[in-house]
């Protein structure tokens, strides 16, 4: 129940669902997966005559850029099989976000079943996604709750044998 949430690093592969939300690099989204009336809304007609604007893609879900104000700041629609998330290349580039990888994480649309597939592509720092409810935690699982990330070890292997590869150098 924190204001924040907890994130945890994705490994794999993660279907997301209309509200889940990404961290990556700096960037906070929201995904939205648009209902009926927003897919498709066809050209718009004033007094008979077609407006101008640049053509209509067939667009299934939006990313909506959220501040640390609480506000949306910028969407983006997606509307391509995949949509790259980068510092450097991709669909949507932060320029100014120096903890993205130059290609960082990818959005793919599954537009039969009307889902959103989330992948990272070996950023650095990784792709986080906001916890949904309990979540088991596996040895070597990375997650965020605030400014801090944390690293769960299940066993203390890494103690054990540092302690005993230190006591036969004696």
């Amino acid at each position: 129940g924190s204001v924040n949430g907890i994130f945890y690093r994705i490994r794999e592969p993660v279907d997301l669902v209309h509200g889940d939300v990404v961290l990556v690099g700096q960037q906070v989204l929201r995904l939205e997966i648009l209902g009926d009336g927003e897919v498709s809304l066809g050209p718009v007609t004033h007094y008979g005559v077609m407006l101008f604007g640049t053509p209509e893609q067939p667009r299934l879900a939006r990313l909506v850029q959220l501040t640390s104000e609480g506000i949306p700041r910028d969407v983006f629609h997606l509307y391509r099989d995949e949509t790259v998330i980068g510092r450097e290349s991709g669909d949507v580039v932060f320029t100014d976000d120096v903890f993205l990888s130059r290609r960082h994480v990818a959005f793919k649309l599954d537009r039969t079943q009307r889902r959103v597939q989330v992948r990272d592509l070996g950023s650095s720092n990784g792709t986080l996604v906001l916890f949904r409810g309990e979540r088991e935690i596996a040895d070597g699982d990375v997650f965020r709750i605030g400014h801090h990330l944390f690293r769960f070890d299940a066993s203390p292997r890494s103690a054990v044998a540092g302690s005993a590869q230190g006591s036969s150098a004696r």
